[in-house]
């Protein structure tokens, strides 16, 4: 009873700990900036979950690291392009955003959308989005692994996370469905007037 409350508890743990990484580096970027509790660019440790996930998720792709933050960065850029056409960002407040995605990439794949990147890419939505869970389980996977190591968790207790992982539902490119911080008509970095 005991090992299988333990178990729980840090299958709970290490979840929340996985939604949270990306929550809170989501937020981090929407108050990061030059100046902002990420450090400039939103670099910080939470700037740095972004770049870990982007390097494993080109990994999963096959891709060099750069040709997927450059598909990235592009359609951020592309989203705040449609921004200013639309009216809803000036063309100074445009430049400052583009200076911001090539400095945080936490930022850019906010404001990116999905199937541009995918676009961008020459691939399906549906192949982004599996190889960038894909990526998250195998993050997670290597956090597992060092609690192990550290003593923190029995390996068989690392088995059966693993395998409760290996079921789970993960989110894809994105953390979450539509819209969301960082949106275009709302929250402090939205777009809308």
């Amino acid at each position: 009873m005991k090992s299988s409350m333990r178990r729980i508890s840090l299958v709970a743990a290490l979840a929340l700990a996985a939604v949270l990484a990306v929550g809170v580096a989501s937020a981090s970027a929407h108050r990061g900036g030059p100046g902002g509790p990420g450090g400039p660019g939103g670099k910080g440790m939470h700037g740095a979950r972004a770049s870990t996930l982007v390097t494993e998720a080109a990994k999963q792709l096959g891709l060099p690291r750069a040709k997927l933050v450059e598909a990235i960065e592009k359609a951020a850029a592309t989203r705040i392009d449609e921004a200013v056409e639309d009216g809803d960002v000036d063309a100074d407040d445009a430049a400052d955003l583009k200076e911001e995605i090539g400095d945080n990439l936490r930022f850019a794949i906010e404001l990116s959308r999905t199937r541009t990147v995918a676009a961008n890419l020459g691939i399906t939505t549906a192949k982004l989005n599996t190889e960038f869970r894909d990526a998250r389980r195998a993050l997670i996977n290597a956090r597992i692994d060092e609690a192990v190591e550290d003593g923190d968790l029995e390996a068989d207790e690392a088995a059966e996370l693993k395998k409760d992982l290996a079921d789970a539902e993960l989110p894809g490119y994105k953390m979450g469905g539509f819209g969301g911080p960082g949106g275009f008509g709302h929250g402090p970095r939205g777009f809308g007037k």
